[in-house]
């Protein structure tokens, strides 16, 4: 997928109407080139994945085989029109599979979309959609994830409709999700479970870690009986102690896998362990082929831990525009989660550690590449804000090349928007792909591109140039400088300031510059 332009003529957000943003009109760029979002806290980058991920979201309401009732029965007072959606008006432009795709939607009309010239039938839309569209952000903000949290409950409502009805059941029709921290192991698991070791050796280099050595899988299928009083209650009694039972081809696969597995009759709990080896992976690659379609299944049953929140909450976040939205979900007890791993053992330079023992930033690492792992080859959408915020600057310097060995030799590359502070990501940016975004007095928000090339540009020219910061040090080091550049200026012995100077201070330019300085004085003198 490649995004050629978006305007909006609706306000959204902090993103005013007449907000015009073009991209890269190359219809044959195969070439994976993401584009840098960057500019100060409060500038509005985060609300253009958020706008980006709601566009989609509200696209897919209208080829999806179900929906919640909320938006289809005709007789509810409150049934939500999917005509009437934020965004309400917008264009978009992009090529996906080889065609050319233009959307534009009108206030409280659908939208009208044509491919290549042609109208697009409403059967023909999801064809035309990003196969995925991936959101992840690496902190609390809530921007982005609204409308990825009401797919979810849509794709929960979809599994129990299926589950209700006797219908089988694969994975989530929806390609839209949010890989927020709940679906870290999966993601971790997937990958050394079926990705292929070249590609793994990304981990090894980067982060020491070799394998993966054993984890558990504990599944709770009769459930009620267990769970605590807060959470007794579910909207049909089928469900009640057979939530899993939809999926049971695959949990049954899961079980084939297992090393060993009993059933804890005490709470009703499927216990599967697994003490992986190459046998054991070629025993998943037989029974789920690829790592995403292991990742789905892991995606589905991470799902089934929703079943506490019932049809009244559900409609509230359908119907949500708010930023505290993801505030009414509650959490669940690990205790009363349907699904779970534990004891996840992984083998790092030698040594055999818990997988919850590693670092933030070694968690977010192993996310956020793993993500582009799972997903690589496929027309997607992938809308990061600040994947790199827990990286040491040695990691955040090979951040963009660690995702291009990820997507090196693919076919079908996918479309990456990556907001971010950081420096080095602009650096291994072209111009071309560096969004700039800034908020006006009048908190309108603009883009521009750099007036310059940010591609190997340093860490000092990037931030002068973007984010308006000339000093290369600390604000209290720079403090203390311009202190040092007071006393020279009542100091008779400018030497043992010279020497005070250099002893207290580290090297920098700033440094440099006010030593060349005092000591062009000690030489008049």
């Amino acid at each position: 997928m490649k995004l050629i332009k978006l305007k909006l003529n609706d306000d959204f957000r902090s993103l005013k109407s007449g907000f015009e943003l073009d991209f890269l009109e190359d219809e044959l760029k195969n070439k994976f080139e993401p584009y840098a979002i960057v500019g100060r806290n409060g500038s509005g980058k985060s609300n253009i994945l958020e706008l980006l991920g709601a566009i989609f979201y509200n696209l897919e309401l209208r080829c999806l085989n179900f929906l919640p009732d909320i938006f289809e029965d005709e007789e509810r007072a409150d049934k939500i029109d999917t005509k009437v959606q934020s965004p309400n008006a917008y264009e978009l432009e992009y090529f996906i599979n080889s065609f050319h795709i233009v959307i534009i939607k009108q206030a409280n009309e659908y939208a009208k979309i044509s491919k290549n010239g042609e109208k697009v039938l409403s059967e023909e839309l999801k064809e035309i959609l990003p196969k995925y569209v991936i959101g992840y952000s690496s902190g609390e903000n809530e921007i982005l994830s609204l409308p990825f949290y009401k797919m979810r409950f849509i794709q929960y409502d979809e599994y129990l409709n299926y589950l209700t009805n006797d219908i089988s059941y694969s994975s989530p029709e929806s390609g839209l999700i949010y890989l927020d921290n709940i679906f870290s192991q999966a993601i971790f698991l997937t990958n050394f479970l079926l990705s292929d070791e070249t590609v793994l050796k990304i981990f090894e280099d980067d982060l020491g870690i070799k394998s993966v050595k054993q984890f558990r899988i504990i599944l709770k299928q009769n459930y009620r009986e267990s769970m605590s009083d807060e959470y007794q209650y579910t909207t049909d009694e089928k469900t009640d102690t057979e939530l899993t039972s939809g999926l049971q081809s695959k949990i049954d696969f899961l079980i084939s896998c297992s090393t060993l597995h009993y059933k804890d009759e005490t709470t009703q709990e499927l216990i599967m362990d697994f003490y992986i080896d190459d046998v054991l992976k070629s025993i998943f690659k037989r029974f789920f082929g690829t790592g995403l379609e292991l990742f789905e299944l892991f995606q589905t049953l991470i799902l089934l831990n929703q079943y506490q929140a019932d049809n009244e909450l559900k409609e509230k976040i359908y119907k949500s525009n708010s930023l505290y939205a993801k505030a009414r979900i509650p959490i669940l007890p690990w205790e009363d989660r349907i699904f779970k791993f534990k004891d996840f053992w992984i083998e790092k330079n030698e040594s055999r550690i818990l997988s919850k023992s590693l670092s933030d930033g070694e968690h977010q690492f192993l996310h956020t590449i793993g993500i582009a792992l799972l997903y690589k080859g496929t027309p997607s959408l992938f809308l990061l804000d600040e994947p790199e915020t827990h990286f040491n600057p040695a990691w955040r310097a090979k951040y963009i090349s660690t995702l291009k060995k990820c997507f090196d030799g693919d076919k079908v590359s996918p479309e990456v928007l990556i907001t971010s502070h950081s420096p080095f990501i602009v650096s291994d940016s072209k111009p071309d792909n560096v969004l700039i975004f800034e908020k006006g007095k009048q908190n309108s928000v603009t883009c521009k591109r750099p007036e310059f090339n940010t591609f190997g540009a340093s860490v000092n020219k990037i931030t002068m140039g973007i984010f308006e910061k000339r000093e290369t040090i600390g604000e209290y080091a720079n403090q203390i400088i311009d202190k040092f550049k007071e006393r020279m200026e009542t100091t008779d012995d400018l030497e043992a300031l010279f020497s005070e100077l250099d002893q207290t201070m580290g090297d920098s330019i700033e440094k440099t510059l006010f030593m060349k300085e005092l000591f062009d004085r000690i030489e008049r003198t």
